[in-house]
Formats: structure tokens, sequence, C-alpha cells
């Protein structure tokens, strides 16, 4: 089988999860130019650093974070996407949320890693603009040095606690991640020249879960609050008072910011929300309708943008696009052409995948007809 019969089958097998695989997202990309104007026009304003997504289930907000993420790296950002999630990735867990957003970090034209991001940086004439970042400052340091040290990379990649100064796990430690990320925006567009670094958010509804405790969403919603106001360049998070309270008679103790009321972390209590100003960073979050978290702020006053159901003729396209694929990776041809009519077409999601399981069963069954078929 030849490799690109191969890559075919891998698309297929993709699609049959309703997934687009990430390097031919931009093929399967229907239907949003209208949104994809605003989101761009959005990017261009230096007065707004987060966007808001809302859309139903399935209905094709995860694919369009997906394009975003590759088009954005083809346009001079350093971008990354997250998926959260209630159990294995939740907002009360900033370091979990750090490391993530590592991970999938991507900068330039070879599609840089993190690693590669920094080695850059090092570098850099400029790389003594990093110097006095308490954490980013000691990796540039050790790779100026000629030093590149697994253990270290793994440290600032989140992967470590251990080291100088320590990645602290606690829920309180929201201070540390946002002052890292607060870095990396300012050294994308200072010292590497970058437009500025996009972090895109799925799944951004379980920032507030029914399962949570009460602390866990407190600590989910000041994590949230601090990132969206470090991306803002808020000068409060540089100049505002930061005040211990006893909050038990035991000697329990948690440090306020006194204009923003954001908790800082008992570990690092004077390290800020923002390193330096301006960031650079935009933060895009997918969510579905859930009206009691969207009411809350600081999201009430984010610009929103609805994601609806694709129509007809952009569905038309997409089932094209799906029945030239499955064509040529199994070398068969469909002759019946008016699946598109028998497949369910309110989710963008269940649609892709009730395409491709039409059409194993036309594959399966040739001497069937279409409606015994897709009852």
């Amino acid at each position: 089988m030849s490799k690109e019969k191969l890559e075919a089958r891998k698309i297929i097998e993709a699609l049959r999860l309703g997934i687009v695989p990430q390097k031919h997202v931009e093929e399967f990309t229907f239907g949003r130019a209208k949104e994809i104007e605003q989101i761009k026009s959005w990017l261009e304003n230096e007065n707004e650093s987060s966007l808001v997504l809302v859309g139903e289930y399935g209905v094709g907000k995860t694919h369009l974070l997906e394009y975003l993420y590759s088009s954005l790296l083809k346009s001079n950002w350093a971008v990354s996407i997250v998926e959260l999630d209630p159990n294995e990735l939740p907002f009360h867990k900033p370091k979990r949320v750090y490391e993530a957003i590592i991970n999938s970090f991507r900068f330039g034209t070879k599609n840089g890693t993190f690693r590669d991001f920094l080695k850059e940086i090092a570098e850099s004439s400029k790389y003594y603009e990093l110097e006095n970042h308490q954490y980013l400052g000691a990796i540039i340091s050790e790779l100026k040095e000629g030093v590149e040290s697994e253990y270290s990379f793994e440290w600032i990649e989140g992967k470590q606690i251990v080291g100088n100064p320590p990645m602290f796990d606690y829920s309180t430690s929201a201070n540390i991640y946002c002052n890292i990320l607060s870095g990396i925006g300012w050294a994308s567009r200072n010292i590497l020249g970058l437009n500025g670094f996009v972090i895109l958010f799925d799944e951004a509804e379980t920032v507030d879960s029914f399962w949570y405790s009460s602390y866990q969403n407190d600590k989910s919603w000041n994590f949230l609050k601090g990132i969206l106001l470090m991306a803002s360049n808020k000068t409060e998070l540089l100049e505002e008072n930061i005040t211990p309270f006893f909050v038990s008679p035991y000697g329990g103790k948690i440090y306020l910011g006194e204009k923003t009321g954001l908790q800082y972390g008992g570990h690092f209590p004077y390290l800020r929300y923002l390193w330096r100003a301006p960031t650079n960073i935009k933060l895009i979050f997918a969510f579905a309708p859930s009206y009691n978290i969207l009411d809350k702020e600081p999201l009430n006053a984010l610009r929103r943008i609805e994601i609806k159901n694709l129509g007809e003729k952009y569905l038309d396209e997409i089932s094209k696009s799906v029945v030239r694929f499955y064509e040529y990776a199994y070398d068969f041809k469909i002759e019946q052409k008016n699946i598109l009519r028998r497949v369910p077409k309110d989710k963008t999601r269940m649609f892709i995948k009730g395409i491709v399981e039409a059409l194993d069963l036309i594959r399966f069954y040739p001497n069937e007809k279409l409606e015994d078929l897709l009852k």
C-alpha cells in the first residue's frame, strides 16, 4: 500500500471518530469564514486580550480551535492548545494546566517546541532581557553557558517540582504560572520578533463544575481571573500590595492582592502574576452554552463569538471531501451519492461520523439499497 493511501486511511479512521487530523484541518474547514474574520480582527486589536467562542457540543468549536492552532502558527504567532478536563486537567491545578500549555507550545515555520524557543532566546543578542525573570532566567543562563540538562528542561516544562526555584503543584500557585507565561509572551515578541503568544482553551466550561468542592471552584476562578488580568496587562498586578491574612487560630495564612483580590501562593507570595507588560498574550476560550458561567465576572466582560451549526451547503462540501478521501483510500467508487439527506445534520461532528459509517455500509453491502442500509 502506498504512503498516500495509508495516509488517506488514517484520515478516514480519524473521521470515523468525528476528528480531523491536525495536518488536514484546513482541508476540512468549511463555512467558518465569518468567524475566522472576526477572530482575525480581534487578534489585531491590542486593547482586547481574551475572546470567548460559544457553541453547543459537536457544533465544531474544537475543529475551529485546531484550525486556529495551525493558522496562527503560519502567521508568526507562538501558539498552544489545551483541552481542559475536570478530572485530568482542571483549572484548579495551575501547574498541570501550565504543563499542558508548554507541551503543545509551537512557534516558527519549523514548528519549534518550547525547548527550541528557549534555545533561540539563549542564542539571541537580547537574551539578557530575561535574566531577572526568576524562572526563565535560570534556564536561559544554563543554555547560555552551553548546558542542556534534561532535568532542567523538565523542570521549566512543569514535569519536575524540585528545582531552583521549585515548581509548586499547589492550587494556590497560580501566580507562579501566570508569571512564567507572561515572561514567555513578552519574550516571544520582544526577543524573537513573533506577533505574540496565543493560548487556546477547549472545554472551558469545566472551569466551574458541580463535582468540584467549593475550595476547588474558588481556586479555579482565581487562576482564571489571574490569567485574564495578566494577559490584559493590568497595572494593578505590578503595583498592588500583597497582604497576609490569618484565616485560623492555628496560624493559617493566605495572601491577597489588595486591588485585584487575587490569592498569591504561600510559598512565593510576592511573585507577581504579571512579570512585565505588555505580555503580548491572547487567550481564546471555547465554551458550551452555560450562562451561569458566562455571566460571571470576569467572563461576562469578554467579547463572544457564537459558533452555530453549518448550513446544508457546507455540509455538502464536507461530505464530498469525505467521499473523495474514502474512494481513494479503499479503491471503491461510491455510486450512491444521495447520502447527505440520510445522515443527521444537527451536529457537525456526528454528521462526519455518520457519513463515514454510511460509506462503510455501502462498501460492505454493495447489493443493498441505500434506504435499507440507513434506516
